[in-house]
């Protein structure tokens, strides 16, 4: 046998060591993994409804879709879509900006439901307009008397002498331009929320409007937006725009950015949620507020304008006091959308409170009963989901266009989760488990809602970072049952931030602060404490809702250990399909060799 063969087989015997050592190391990483692997398929979800939040939602749904196999069908369509489609059962949760106690919908819920805030936004008006030089106008002003008579058609003209004036600085540059206001043809939240702003800020001329459009039901708001009816003949002195077919009706908040964003769409303006224009890359106008000021729809100026928002038992939200907000930095058209999902009757009694309820006098049967339809796997599924779009979910809000839910409503989210079948309730957010940049102090928060039955616990968030605190809620408890609309005329401000509550108890440990935080000594036998005003368990680090507030968007976690949970599976398979063939290839040409070797030896004798 010569050296050349012999140094020939150590060769492959080398790199078969090496192919098999390969898959080992593939074995070995993919059982280290295996604990993170889901024990079982996720339950497939379907979901629809509200365009206001699509943009975050969608993200929300491929975020949680990579990053713990959730199957979560989503839709965007519109609220009011998304109400009648839960409302007939079709789908396992909706997203909307109005309750069904606005009765904007033609179904209701037969099954037990509650509502769930996911983020907060801006309506924006996004516009298109060169000025007299050629160039894009960006720093355009409007007031609720503005918006109105744009959007009813009373005003025509880009350098109308109203809309000089409240731009003083751009008036000569302002075009002889018609305007065309693009408006929501479906029935939608952004129409409900602009008609309920402008019922409150300009009521006489919206309600002139629905009485000579014949729409809907003077001096209420309407996810309907009002437009002439066909016997109804306007006055041309009072409404020309629509005798002269400028406003245009688009479906959709994309559509309708698609619209004002198109280059023949010279004179065009739109409301969307400040998401639809970023992606665009089209401005928006300011929107005067009460103290004069003109503002932009940013994160921190919708943050402040919701300070004075009211939120229901049912967390159905009171808009009317956002609109008038005093503070410089208030965003008026400001709101929260929401999810609208199953309910236990008899979880949410475990927690003294109960599930929502249609309004009296609709069609279809009121929810009632101790037992919830909603399947136990969905519910773990969805509770989840809502856990990671509340935590986690919240720190891209900004930079999307949106504004992070404060830690009030992280709490009422965590609570909700414990109200469905098979969900399991987190503890109180934390900068610890929960990073929204609200709660782990990546952004100060600047004050939260008032919520009924909820007391603020001072102004420190859960980050650590001082904020300003006003003067405390003055709001009295409804029931549970009661619902709410954002046309609500009561309303309570303020500014205060908080999440947790609780009377005060010498019983307690730690003192009077403890108790105020909701410290009771059954939790403090459980391993609570207060941290910052609130309450901090240790998890178990394999918890789920703990791994899902600490894997932030895969987008943005290229280093992320999910990755090498599928680095490690795709080896093991790449292994498993090509180990044995590997090795019966290098066994083969092993066996040939040697009969080689002994055929040769065989005719040399």
């Amino acid at each position: 046998m010569s050296m050349a063969s012999s140094g020939s087989r150590r060769a492959r015997r080398v790199r078969t060591l090496v192919v098999v050592a390969g898959a080992l190391v593939a074995l070995v990483a993919a059982s280290q993994l295996w604990g993170e692997m889901p024990a079982e398929a996720s339950p497939s979800m379907q979901s629809t409804g509200s365009s206001f939040a699509s943009v975050a939602i969608q993200q929300w749904v491929g975020q949680s879709s990579t990053l713990f196999g959730l199957n979560i069908n989503w839709q965007v369509s519109s609220s009011v879509i998304g109400l009648n489609n839960f409302g007939q059962n079709q789908i396992d949760f909706a997203a909307s900006d109005i309750p069904y106690s606005a009765q904007q919908s033609t179904y209701y819920p037969s099954q037990p439901y509650q509502y769930l805030p996911d983020v907060a936004g801006g309506l924006a008006f996004m516009f298109n307009l060169n000025g007299n030089d050629g160039q894009r106008i960006t720093d355009l002003n409007l007031n609720a008397s503005l918006v109105g008579k744009i959007f009813l058609g009373e005003i025509t003209k880009w350098n109308n002498p109203a809309i000089a004036a409240a731009n003083p600085s751009i008036a000569p540059d302002l075009p002889n331009t018609n305007i065309i206001p693009v408006f929501r043809s479906d029935a939608s939240g952004e129409n409900y929320l602009l008609s309920d702003y402008l019922l409150h800020e300009d009521g006489p001329d919206m309600i002139a409007a629905q009485n000579a459009f014949k729409s809907g039901n003077p001096g209420q708001p309407t996810a309907s937006w009002p437009v002439p009816a066909s016997n109804a003949n306007p006055s041309p002195a009072q409404y020309p725009g629509w005798n002269a077919g400028y406003p245009v009706g688009e479906s959709g908040s994309d559509n309708a950015a698609n619209y004002v964003s198109a280059l023949s769409s010279q004179g065009s303006i739109t409301y969307v949620e400040t998401a639809f224009a970023k992606e665009h890359g089209f401005p928006v106008a300011s929107l005067a507020n009460a103290s004069g000021a003109s503002v932009q729809p940013t994160s921190l100026n919708v943050a402040v304008a919701l300070e004075a928002a009211l939120l229901h038992a049912d967390l159905t939200q009171d808009l009317s006091q956002v609109y008038v907000n005093p503070l410089p930095q208030a965003y008026p058209l400001s709101a929260y959308s929401y999810i609208v999902a199953p309910c236990s009757p008899a979880l949410a009694g475990a927690q003294h409170t109960q599930c929502a309820a249609n309004p009296t006098g609709v069609p279809g049967s009121n929810p009632t009963g101790p037992t919830s339809p909603f399947p136990t796997a969905k519910g773990q599924a969805l509770g989840q989901f809502a856990s990671f779009l509340a935590c986690a979910g919240q720190e891209k809000m900004a930079t999307l266009g949106y504004s992070p839910l404060p830690p009030v409503l992280v709490q009422e989210d965590f609570n909700a989760i414990g109200r469905l079948n098979g969900g399991q309730q987190p503890p109180p957010p934390n900068a610890a488990n929960c990073k929204n940049p609200y709660v782990d102090g990546e952004i100060p928060l600047p004050g939260s809602p008032t919520v009924v039955g909820v007391v603020g616990v001072g102004g420190v968030n859960p980050g650590g970072v001082t904020t300003t605190t006003g003067a405390s809620s003055t709001a009295t408890a409804t029931s549970p049952a009661s619902g709410g609309s954002a046309s609500s005329s009561s309303g309570a401000h303020s500014t205060g931030g908080g999440t947790s509550s609780g009377s005060a108890s010498s019983e307690v440990p730690g003192g009077a602060a403890a108790a105020a935080a909701g410290l009771t000594p059954q939790l403090a036998a459980e391993g609570y404490t207060v941290v910052n005003g609130h309450l901090v368990k240790p998890l178990d680090p394999k918890d789920q809702y703990l791994r899902a507030n600490h894997l932030v968007a895969a987008t943005d976690a290229v280093a992320n250990p999910v990755w090498g949970m599928y680095i490690g599976w795709a080896l093991l398979v790449l292994g498993a399909i090509l180990l044995p063939p590997l090795i019966a290839v290098r066994w083969g040409r092993r066996r040939q060799a040697a009969a080689a070797v002994s055929a040769g030896s065989g005719t040399g004798e």
